[in-house]
């Protein structure tokens, strides 16, 4: 025990010591303001994204967020699977949860294979190569 307590605190030591994780590595934001008549980048909002691009990413995250719902509900089988204690009811179960935590996987990633697939088939002629992208500049003018 007093090994795992040395290892410990020696770790503890190396990760807070090191100037990645520490606040030596700390600098200031930049505060400098932007020149007169432009818009700040990389404020987070989508400028210019079409609908099309809009639908696509709600559906990839959607699917993702189910993805890693399912990915819990295999963890959470594995660990009942661990302390089923040889109950042959509770090994079923566990195992029954696993497997179709497991096809459950698999259709969320042939529903995210197809949904960018009809997607991207559907509108691909939609999009104009001269489309007018809606951003601050476009409306303020």
């Amino acid at each position: 025990m007093k090994i795992f307590l040395i290892i410990v605190a020696l770790l503890g030591i190396m990760i807070f010591t090191n100037p990645e994780f520490s606040l030596a590595s700390f600098s200031p934001p930049d505060a400098t303001l932007p020149e007169a008549g432009t818009i700040p980048g990389d404020t987070g909002i989508f400028e210019g994204t079409s609908l099309i691009e809009a639908i696509t990413i709600i559906i990839n995250w959607a699917l993702g967020f189910v993805g890693i719902f399912i990915f819990g509900i295999f963890l959470y089988a594995g660990f009942e699977y661990a302390t089923s204690g040889g109950d042959d009811t509770k090994v079923q179960a566990a195992t029954k949860r696993m497997v179709n935590a497991v096809i459950g996987l698999i259709i969320t990633f042939f529903a995210f294979v197809a949904s960018n697939a009809v997607l991207s088939f559907v509108f691909q002629d939609s999009v104009e190569e001269d489309e007018v992208k809606a951003n601050i500049s476009n409306i303020s003018n």
